[in-house]
């Protein structure tokens, strides 16, 4: 089907008004729902130009900052297909969030494949070596690694991160109860765990009913504290 350069053109004006309007106002839901009508537009028309990978990777990245990990994956599944018929867009980047966000969803398989089937060359884009040692450290179970990458994640890696890093903190918590008992300080933890700092860790603690040696805080009390998951 041949598109009509004017139809594109009212789809480029369109897609410009609603990031103006997302920057301003950051209202996602309107947002959201502006840019899948936008996708709805290039579906039908049968559009796979570098405009269409724009409009998915801008719709990506906004549903990555709002933590809407569906929205953002139908974005990443559609931008496989773009990036295969396009030269443009940035697809070591979100290569990378493709790494990052099966950890999200436990798919070591998915994962594992991916990774086997990249190139060289591909392998040696800092965004993927990135989500690469993200993988590796996450399916080792070497936390401490794993919360050292969180705090230097590049672009919008740490979004993505952002939803899980709880869930793994939560694991490793249980982890070092056992491994530190009878105590560990709350510093030590603070470190492990990828904390600035022992208050934000505290808080944390806190959350899940650590008990402490002292009325200081800056022990935990490794055989009284039970980390219940459920």
């Amino acid at each position: 089907a041949v598109v009509s350069t004017q139809s594109t053109g009212i789809l480029v004006k369109s897609l410009s008004h609603i990031m103006t309007k997302w920057k301003k106002e950051q209202n996602y839901h309107f947002v959201c729902e502006q840019l899948k009508s936008v996708r709805q537009d290039l579906t039908i028309q049968n559009i796979k130009n570098s405009f269409a990978v724009k409009v998915y990777e801008c719709h990506a990245r906004i549903a990555m900052e709002k933590m809407d990990t569906t929205e953002y994956n139908q974005c990443q599944t559609r931008l496989m297909d773009l990036y295969a018929c396009n030269d443009s867009g940035n697809p070591n980047e979100f290569l990378c969030y493709r790494i990052l966000y099966y950890i999200y969803i436990n798919n070591t398989s998915d994962a594992l494949k991916l990774i086997a089937s990249l190139s060289k060359k591909q392998k040696q884009n800092d965004d993927v070596a990135f989500a690469i040692k993200v993988f590796k450290s996450w399916s080792e179970g070497n936390y401490c690694q794993f919360f050292k990458l969180y705090l230097v994640a590049p672009k919008m890696s740490g979004y993505l991160m952002d939803a899980y890093v709880q869930r793994e903190r939560n694991l490793a918590m249980k982890k070092l109860v056992k491994a530190y008992k009878p105590s560990v300080s709350v510093e030590k933890v603070a470190g492990l765990l990828g904390y600035p700092d022992s208050q934000t860790t505290l808080v944390y603690l806190d959350e899940l009913s650590t008990v402490y040696t002292n009325a200081d805080r800056t022990n935990i009390d490794c055989k009284k504290t039970v980390i219940d998951l459920s």
